[in-house]
């Protein structure tokens, strides 16, 4: 009788690398949960940290280790505090653990889907001062210098609302470079054919079988900010074909007739950034960034941003019940093959995402 090699589960309690104790699960994602936890220093000090351990089942394919290594491989070398820090990486019984920052707070999507249950529109400052938060982030990854002083450029592949983080605190952080693209990445584990992140944020070069490049994330930053506006996805087709589609052909609706209330400006730049063409887009994140803030230059809530959003997330984690949890269970692993001839999977909680060979042509 066969015996199997996957690694046990680990149970509230366990303690792992010697000093970081697991309490509970404060959220689930397609390739890891991430437990509340806490380090257990000398002479009884202790703070709590964020605990990403790898799904059991996934710790047994090279592939999907090789991922979350470079994750926390990458999440060491990036510092901004747009970004959740790393701390420290244990492997332990077979499982694998990356420790990080506790963010008090809210994904982006959880908190648009606040504002959508109760009939409200977000405030377009609030989701202004978040897309500046994410930039400076996504800035801090592209703008990564080697060791040399040589460009190192990180792209992050996966910015989408759950991987964006609020806190109580009026912060914005970006979080998951589990899918990074980085020229200095040890192994890749990507197969020819196959495009890495969630098919709604994708920008139409990915999807044409181009490489990533920064100019990618910041279409995808303008996905994130145009949904947080309008309160539903942009690119959402119904399918993954559809919306396969809908991203290939860049069909994008004008923002001012469905949030008539939001500067002509910041429509503008959502344009701007959501154009087809990565070389018609801002040339850099952080330009990006300050364009966006000479919109709220012109807003009467710009001084008290901070303390507006802080009270807004405090205010949705309650609304939502979300007790000691950061957002939703992400349900999904933002791997796509669009090699497979065969039609999309019926079940979109699975690993693989495939499209028709029909449109091999276009990419």
């Amino acid at each position: 009788m066969a015996v199997s090699s996957r690694p046990p589960d680990p149970a509230p309690g366990t303690v792992i690398g010697g000093r970081y104790q697991l309490i509970e699960v404060a959220g689930r994602g397609g390739m890891a949960d991430v437990w509340r936890g806490k380090v257990l220093g000398d002479h009884g000090f202790t703070r709590v940290v964020a605990i990403k351990q790898m799904h059991t089942a996934l710790a047994e394919k090279p592939a999907y280790v090789k991922m979350f290594i470079e994750e926390a491989r990458l999440g060491a070398a990036l510092d901004s505090p747009n970004l959740a820090e790393a701390r420290d990486f244990v492997t332990e019984d077979g499982n694998y653990f990356l420790v990080m920052e506790w963010v008090e707070g809210v994904d982006l999507g959880s908190w648009v889907r606040w504002h959508v249950e109760r009939g409200e529109q977000t405030k377009w400052e609030l989701v202004t001062a978040i897309g500046i938060g994410i930039l400076r982030g996504l800035a801090a990854a592209h703008e990564r210098l080697g060791p040399a002083g040589e460009s190192q450029p990180v792209v992050h592949r996966d910015v989408s609302p759950h991987n964006v983080l609020l806190t109580t605190r009026g912060l914005v952080k970006v979080i998951d470079f589990g899918l990074a693209l980085a020229p200095d990445r040890r192994d890749e584990t990507t197969d020819p054919g196959v495009v890495k992140g969630k098919m709604a944020y994708l920008s139409p070069e990915i999807v044409a079988g181009g490489r990533p490049v920064p100019s990618s994330d910041l279409f995808a930053c303008g996905t994130v900010i145009w949904e947080a506006l309008v309160g539903r996805k942009l690119f959402d087709g119904g399918t993954d074909l559809e919306t396969y589609k809908r991203v290939r052909d860049c069909v994008v609706q004008p923002l001012r007739p469905v949030r008539p209330d939001v500067p002509a400006q910041l429509a503008t730049l959502l344009a701007r950034a959501l154009t087809p063409d990565p070389a018609q887009r801002f040339p850099s994140a952080r330009e990006f960034a300050r364009q966006l803030g000479t919109v709220l230059k012109k807003s009467t809530m710009r001084k008290d941003l901070h303390t507006a959003l802080a009270k807004s997330v405090t205010e949705a984690r309650a609304g939502l019940g979300m007790g000691l949890r950061t957002g939703d269970p992400q349900t999904s692993t933002p791997v796509v093959d669009v090699r497979d001839a065969t039609p999309p999977h019926e079940d979109r909680r699975g690993l693989w995402h495939k499209l028709p060979a029909i449109f091999r042509s276009r990419r």
